[in-house]
């Protein structure tokens, strides 16, 4: 029997000891002991512009409040989020771009269900399309903070202008644009999955998005569940699939030995090239992160985005990632900051920055400070259907386990069967 969200205790170890294997590499902020100020602690997985985005976003609750809180981002953050909680160690506030690693410690008791108010504040606003994709229980432990959009593909306008190709509408009118551009000399998709302790979750992600335009959304749902295995025939067609439209000989971008060997962040690079290496890219919203800034992202730019198809003409679904905040600590502080996370105004300062996709539906199109992210906006919001990514939904085990490398297996190999039978090994360790 499939164990269910609620029997998967012991999955929580196994997945830490896929992803923690490099121990920590945190990026810590430092607190003034002498203050006598009051702070909130919060631990996630942003770096960089995003850490510097997210504690931008934080000044007015700071402002307001005279609470001041205390960033720290990790590098490994699965690992790292994990032991923290399982050590008594837990932030304040607890960011976690995987719910399904936040709904394992939940069911363990190691984080603090949600205040009904913090729910209402969340609830009452956010779009209800990004309601739907997620599990009840999630509402109960962790606020919708972050979206973004996976179901896209990468291009560039110009050399489409100029090869006379047309984006397709449908998943066999992009089968057939794949093999045109093979046919004339160019390799169709850049393709990377070396994630580092992350390898492979590219690929899981094309799984994904194959799964939901092929199968009912009920399959879907069960798969993410844990509830149909991955040896079920609709699973096994997507992974199949998912070779014949971008692992054929010709169609990767340095043949399956490149796909494994080029990182997620650098494989559409050679897009850029003079003459481009590959011209189609299936990645998320936040591949813009790793663009050159220089760039232009548009119909008129140096790289623009389409929506993977569906099987038929009509508006294909969109797989949707994103981050979830929940209370790691029962205090004053921990509930008045994650009461001002779940309102519109606890992000708008990252929102008009850009990189950032609101999960409110009172956040338009207008209210972004980046096209592409008002683009997407507006997508998920003339969706038919939304799902999360299901992997994240999954036990950690499986999703950030055995689903990686048995996507690793099968790139390398080519043998379902074995990668099928690996993929689901997680739920039975």
């Amino acid at each position: 029997m499939l164990p269910r969200r609620a029997e998967r205790h012991r999955a929580v170890a196994l997945g830490v000891a896929v992803l923690a294997a490099t121990g920590v590499a945190a990026c810590t902020a430092t607190v003034d002991s002498d203050s006598d100020q009051p702070t909130v602690s919060v631990f996630g997985p942003w770096r960089g512009e995003s850490a510097e985005a997210f504690r931008e976003s934080m000044t007015t609750f700071e402002e307001r409040t005279g609470i001041d809180v205390v960033y720290t981002g990790s590098a490994n953050f699965v690992g790292d989020a994990t032991r923290r909680v399982q050590d008594g160690l837990a932030a304040d506030v607890m960011v976690f771009p995987q719910p399904g690693v936040m709904l394992e410690l939940a069911d363990q008791g190691l984080l603090v269900p949600l205040r009904s108010d913090v729910v209402q504040a969340a609830t009452r606003s956010h779009r209800p399309e990004v309601t739907e994709a997620l599990p009840a229980e999630q509402a109960d432990v962790g606020i919708v903070y972050r979206l973004n959009v996976k179901s896209l593909v990468w291009y560039p306008p110009a050399v489409f202008d100029e090869s006379g190709y047309s984006v397709p509408r449908t998943w066999s009118e992009l089968d057939a644009l794949a093999q045109q551009i093979a046919d004339d000399g160019t390799t169709p998709w850049c393709l990377g999955v070396e994630a580092f302790t992350a390898s492979g979750w590219a690929a899981t992600d094309w799984i994904e998005d194959i799964v939901l335009r092929s199968a009912p959304v009920d399959t879907y749902d069960r798969w993410a569940a844990g509830d149909l295995p991955f040896t079920d025939a609709a699973i096994a067609a997507s992974f199949e699939d998912f070779s014949e439209m971008a692992l054929t000989v010709g169609r990767p971008f340095g043949g399956r030995r490149g796909v494994l060997n080029t990182n997620v962040q650098a494989a559409a690079q050679p897009m850029f090239d003079d003459p481009p290496g590959c011209l189609l890219h299936r990645q998320a919203s936040f591949a813009s992160d790793d663009l050159d800034p220089s760039f232009e992202i548009g119909p008129d730019g140096d790289t623009d985005v389409f929506v993977l198809p569906g099987r038929g003409t009509a508006p294909p679904p969109l797989l949707v990632g994103g981050t979830f905040a929940a209370a790691g600590t029962d205090r004053p502080e921990t509930w008045e900051l994650l009461e001002y996370l779940a309102s519109p105004e606890g992000s708008a300062p990252w929102v008009q920055r850009g990189g950032f996709i609101s999960p409110h539906a009172s956040v338009g199109r207008d209210d972004y400070g980046s096209e592409l992210d008002g683009r997407m906006a507006e997508l998920l919001a003339d969706a038919d259907v939304v799902r999360f990514d299901g992997s994240d939904l999954m036990p950690p085990a499986v999703g950030a386990g055995t689903f990686y490398s048995a996507m690793l297996s099968y790139i390398a190999a080519g043998q379902l069967d074995d990668a099928l039978a690996e993929a689901q090994s997680g739920y039975d360790d």
